[in-house]
């Protein structure tokens, strides 16, 4: 296999998320989600109304910071998450990581909200936050990680380009060892040169 070859096996191996069994911690999380959707999230209110900025059923309050940790978890959890489990994409799960993670913290300061206010967290709100943190955990352990076949694919490359740096080397000995009348690098031939143009003019 040619360096080149071998670089892009790499960089193709590298567009697929290895999640080996945190597929079903994922897998988990996201039910929980959708589960937390119609759970009561906050006294009356369901899970659903808190991607609603304002006041929700029977005028429990949603706060901006609370808006902006479900419609994250909406898009990494509810979203992207299954489009991961479905493509293995790195793209796609490495951009849920990152909005599950954000939704996972902003929603721990929610706690302290709703603590200030006469809407207690319901059940929903717990479900939530927990499944925001499950997946945050299980991208954490695999967003990163070298998968076999990159493994596999980079130990390759390393190997073409190790063909290529012995072929350089024995080209290297073969200047450096030949005679210095015979090594083409050492040999000044301009005179040689310089009467051969002289006869070719006249």
């Amino acid at each position: 296999m040619s360096e080149k070859s071998a670089h892009e096996a790499e960089r193709q191996a590298a567009k697929k998320m290895d999640l080996r069994n945190q597929s079903i911690t994922l897998a988990v999380a996201a039910v929980a989600f959708y589960l937390s959707l119609v759970l009561p999230y906050a006294g009356s209110a369901h899970g659903w109304e808190a991607l609603l900025l304002g006041v929700g059923s029977e005028g429990v309050k949603i706060s901006l910071m609370e808006v902006v940790a479900a419609w994250l978890r909406l898009l990494g959890l509810g979203i992207l998450t299954p489009l991961t489990l479905l493509t293995h994409r790195t793209n796609l799960g490495l951009v849920a990581w990152m909005m599950v993670t954000v939704a996972f913290f902003i929603s721990l300061w929610g706690f302290w909200f709703r603590g200030s206010t006469g809407d207690g967290p319901g059940i929903g709100m717990w479900l939530a936050v927990v499944a925001s943190g499950a997946a945050f955990l299980a991208y954490s352990l695999v967003a990163l990680r070298r998968s076999p076949a990159q493994q596999e694919a980079e130990a390759r490359a390393r190997a073409a380009a190790g063909e290529l740096d012995s072929v350089a080397r024995l080209q290297s000995e073969v200047a450096f060892n030949a005679p210095a009348e015979e090594n083409p690098l050492l040999v000044d031939d301009r005179r040689r040169q310089a009467a051969a143009r002289h006869r070719h003019q006249d």
